[in-house]
């Protein structure tokens, strides 16, 4: 399978000479809204399978608990979408960036979940649904709520929700992510850096250049990046052309 990852040129060059890729912490996801579908879906599921009274009690634990979890998961995103004008848009500065055609295997952290989002609320019910520690079973849920392993449990399978939803509105994105969790006990210090929600957690992940397959220069960057961009991934090791967008950003 193939994937397209739109960023900017300064985090190219990073990826390229130091051979990895930043994972940013859920918490700064670009789609504000992703919150509020997990918890409105939440919500008419839980209702229907466990009872009002055990629905507050549960959404009232998600409320507290899920933004510290998202901190720890770290997401790397791509497309499935080629030269995409939505894209350019939304990850370049005014196509001023490089898209990084790539194939499975370019993420080299073995623990690294690949998630395709969903975003249609019937698929998200549904994914609710069958989740092992969400449906309804023999364990109603007011007795997995009892015990701080079934609270752990609990959270987890919330959140395992959580980092594949998406508001509709996304669609055509068609976004797929690679997530990892940050443990700070085994991990290296935590890293920081700007967004433009803030100050944002991120995790060095490293990759495999040889599973590169090609780079799009953005439709606002200089013809003469074309050559330079050659030499410099040909230095770097990696493989693949470069060639320009045949987007037009008006």
């Amino acid at each position: 399978m193939t994937y397209f990852h739109y960023t900017n040129i300064e985090s190219f060059f990073y990826m390229v000479t130091t051979k990895k890729a930043w994972f940013s912490s859920l918490a700064f996801m670009n789609d504000e809204m992703e919150g509020f579908d997990l918890k409105q879906v939440l919500e008419e599921v839980l209702h229907l399978k466990h009872g009002e009274e055990n629905c507050r009690r549960s959404l009232h634990l998600i409320e507290e608990t899920i933004n510290t979890y998202l901190r720890t998961q770290m997401s790397f995103s791509a497309s499935t979408l080629s030269d995409d004008i939505s894209q350019w848009r939304a990850y370049t500065q005014l196509g001023l960036g490089i898209c990084i055609e790539f194939e499975d295997g370019f993420i080299r952290q073995g623990d690294a979940r690949k998630i395709e989002c969903i975003y249609d609320k019937e698929e998200k019910r549904q994914a609710i649904v069958n989740n092992r520690s969400l449906k309804a079973n023999d364990m109603t849920i007011e007795s997995l709520l009892d015990t701080h392993d079934g609270i752990r449990e609990y959270v987890e399978s919330i959140i395992n929700s959580l980092v594949s939803f998406k508001n509709a509105s996304f669609k055509p994105e068609k976004e797929v992510r690679w997530i990892t969790i940050n443990q700070a006990i085994t991990d290296k210090p935590t890293k920081f850096r700007p967004h433009r929600l803030g100050l944002t957690t991120y995790k060095e992940v490293p990759i495999y250049l040889e599973y590169e397959q090609s780079i799009t220069i953005g439709p606002q960057v200089p013809d003469q990046n074309l050559k330079s961009i050659e030499d410099f991934i040909i230095k770097n090791g990696c493989s693949g052309s470069v060639t320009k967008s045949k987007v037009t950003l008006r």
